[in-house]
This record gives structure tokens, sequence and C-alpha cells, in this order.
């Protein structure tokens, strides 16, 4: 197997053992009536090392596997352009997912959800919303906003059997789903730091961190900035651990989200992986 293909593998055996003891945390590690952690938990310790073995793991794997990069890093799309439509399909779904995240969260916003009576005649919502209402408007919009900006870096990255030249990208769409996570990452601390505990959150809250320094990664490309080895570590990193967000099965929304996330990223890294592996490609 060529070495920069291996770095792919790597991540999805990272990602699906943080899944499994995210899993196994929940089951276990919180109380059933306070939903406070149980100190001393056996997965919720593990998984804590997992990361940290993953982070070195992945860490030491782009110094092996792929290439360092200077002042001459291809500019995007070049270097993740592929002729493949199955190297382009996981981006696609992912961003795919993305849209229909921001739909939810939209429908959401506009549409509060039910209502039940308690025995004192007071009304409360059916399951509790993480996001105000505004707020779940302003996700949808970011979350569509994101997938908007990035299907054009899809299509750019397509390599077609024509002689038509192709259109210079705008590299500033791919600096909007950046900003767009920022902005989530904040509402997301608002919503979820008044839990007073740690362990049931912070999971998700590094999943949004990480999604964000991996598309700003991405985003370098488009200037002539790009780090193959940086984009790597950061989008492996985002991958486990919206991967360990999935197990704490969140709003269908947030599921959507990070999801389409993870598989956007993976996607963008298999095109990198196959640009650098080519025998004419740039390296």
């Amino acid at each position: 197997m060529k070495q920069s293909m291996r770095f792919p593998l790597l991540i999805l055996a990272g990602g699906a053992g943080a899944f499994l003891l995210r899993l196994l945390q929940r089951s276990s590690g919180f109380e059933a009536e306070s939903g406070l952690p149980i100190p001393g938990n056996l997965p919720a310790l593990a998984l804590i090392v997992w990361f940290l073995i993953l982070a070195a793991a992945c860490f030491l794997a782009v110094r092996a596997w792929l290439p360092a990069e200077g002042e001459d890093s291809p500019l995007f799309p070049e270097g993740f352009s592929t002729a493949s439509a199955g190297l382009l399909t996981p981006a696609v779904m992912g961003i795919f997912l993305l849209a229909a995240s921001g739909v939810l969260d939209v429908a959401a916003g506009i549409f509060p959800g039910p209502l039940v009576i308690s025995a004192d005649g007071t009304t409360a919502p059916l399951r509790d919303a993480l996001f105000s209402q505004r707020e779940y408007l302003l996700l949808g919009a970011l979350s569509l906003l994101s997938a908007v900006c990035l299907f054009p870096a899809i299509s750019a990255c397509r390599i077609r059997q024509t002689d038509e030249p192709h259109r210079p990208f705008q590299g500033p769409l791919l600096l909007v789903p950046v900003c767009c996570l920022v902005v989530r990452l904040v509402l997301t601390y608002r919503a979820v730091s008044v839990n007073p505990s740690l362990a049931d959150y912070y999971p998700e809250l590094l999943a949004v961190v990480f999604l964000a320094l991996a598309f700003y990664r991405l985003s370098s490309f488009a200037f002539r900035a790009g780090r193959s080895r940086r984009f790597a570590l950061y989008a492996a990193l985002a991958i486990a651990f919206c991967l360990a967000t999935l197990a704490d099965f969140p709003d269908p929304s947030r599921l959507l989200f990070y999801a389409g996330g993870a598989l956007a990223l993976f996607g963008f890294l298999l095109q990198r992986a196959a640009a650098l592996e080519a025998p004419a490609g740039p390296v």
C-alpha cells in the first residue's frame, strides 16, 4: 500500500476506537439519576488515553508518510484534483449532510418543539433543546452557508476529460466555513458549559475546535500556504472527536453536522493523499 494512503486508514481506526470507547463511557460512566460522571470509570480514562495515543500516532505518521512542503505548495484545487468519482464522493456526501443539518436547524428555529403539560399545569418542551430558536436559525444559516461555499470547491477538484480550462477558484470561499465554525464554537460553548460535568461535553467542544482548525488549514491551500502535514493532523483529530460525539446520540441536526464534517474532511484528505501519490501529480 502506498505510504500516504495509509494515513486515512489510520484515521478510520482511530475514529472507530474513539466511537466505541465513548459508547462504553455513555453506558457505564455516568450516574443514571444525576447524570454526573462516575469517578475512575475505565472507559472514560481509556478514551482520554486513546485520544493522546491517536494524536501522537498521527503526528509521527504525518512526518513519516507525508512530504514536508515549503513555499511551493500547490494552489487549491491543484493539490486535491482527481478524475476518480469515488474519491470525490465522501466529501460530496459530507457536504450534503452539512446542508441537511442546516435545514433541520432552520426548521427547529421556525417551528418550536412540542410541549407537554406537567402535573402542576405548567408546560415544558417535550425534549430539552440545546439552543434557543434564534440560535437554531443562526446555526442553520451557517451550516447552509458552509455547504454552499464548499460545493464549488468539490466541483473545482474534479478533473474533466476535456480541453476546457479550469476557471480560477475563489479562495475566500474556503474561509467562509472557518468563520461559520468559529461562531458555532462560541454558541456551543455557551450552551454546554453550564453543565458541571466536563466529561459530558468535552468531545463535542473539541470536535468543533478541530473542525475549525482543519478547515482553516484546508483554506490555506487556496492562498499557496498549504501544509499537508498540518492539514492531515488537524483533520484526523477532528474526525476522531466528531465520531466520539456521534456516540452521544445528539439531536438529529447535530448528528448530521458532525457526521457531515467528519465525512467532508475525510474526503478532502483522501483527495490530497491520492494527489500526492499520483505519478505526475503535484506534491
